[in-house]
């Protein structure tokens, strides 16, 4: 089962596979459900109903849901079984596990936009989930997220306000399975880079590596919870995000 609000990629924060084939030959993977529908699409259903994201015993996808409310952006919200009591072109995201707790977050326009500076359109989970969520800055004192939530990149490395999905877990060196199952200020990253013993133990996809200021004036390798660490650049000279120059992420 899915979990809200982690990001649907197999390899959270661009992991890469190490190029090792396994001893053993996988199974085949299930056919996914094809989506119905596409949720930047106000009329992608009949009436009464809007294009919405859902989880099913096969995985995620799109699929036309009963409108059941009226919620806009940014209001609370909860989960009512495959639909929720947000608007026509809007989805209750960052729930609790009961489906309660959630806020009604716009998605994307047909042309993968938000309208506004404020809000990113953010990609996951094979393009089914493209949501307006607030934009942020990881490295600013206050992020201006929600309570619950923290500043997170998407897998396109851009950042938003995402719900908190760590739990109990979620320091530095905790296990971690998707871009925000870690405590704010912190980010899943391949295991093999985050310096902590044991942690890609058990087949954990990450690690919660430290994001981290490459411009603070502290040396780069005092920036980082452990001396193997060093605060290295989180974008590459060709794919620098404007105003994002700065932001690190604590790596061996």
């Amino acid at each position: 089962m899915a979990l809200s609000g982690c990001s649907g990629t197999a390899n959270p924060g661009g992991f890469e596979d190490d190029g090792e084939e396994s001893e053993t030959e996988s199974p085949p993977l299930p056919d996914l459900p094809q989506p119905e529908c596409s949720p930047t699409k106000l009329d992608a259903c009949d009436e009464g109903f809007k294009c919405s994201y859902v989880v099913d015993a096969l995985g995620p996808t799109n699929r036309c849901v009963p409108i059941l409310g009226d919620k806009q952006a940014g209001e609370g919200c909860e989960q009512i079984e495959d639909s929720d009591d947000c608007d026509l072109g809007h989805l209750c995201w960052g729930t609790e596990a009961d489906g309660s707790a959630g806020i009604c977050v716009a998605f994307c326009t047909v042309q993968l936009s938000c309208g506004d500076e404020d809000h990113v359109c953010s990609m996951s989970t094979n393009d089914l989930l493209p949501l307006c969520l607030e934009r942020c800055h990881p490295l600013d004192a206050d992020p201006g997220c929600p309570e619950g939530w923290g500043c997170y990149p998407d897998p396109d490395k851009r950042w938003s306000c995402d719900r908190d999905r760590s739990g109990e877990a979620g320091v530095h060196g905790d296990p971690c399975e998707c871009l925000n199952c870690c405590d704010p200020g912190l980010m899943c990253a391949a295991g093999k880079l985050v310096d902590a013993e044991g942690c890609g133990e058990g087949g954990a996809v990450g690690c919660c590596a430290q994001i981290c200021d490459r411009m603070d004036g502290m040396p780069l390798d005092d920036a980082c919870p452990t001396e193997s660490e060093s605060c290295r650049a989180f974008y590459s000279q060709n794919n620098l995000l404007l105003g994002y120059e700065q932001v690190g992420i604590c790596e061996l």
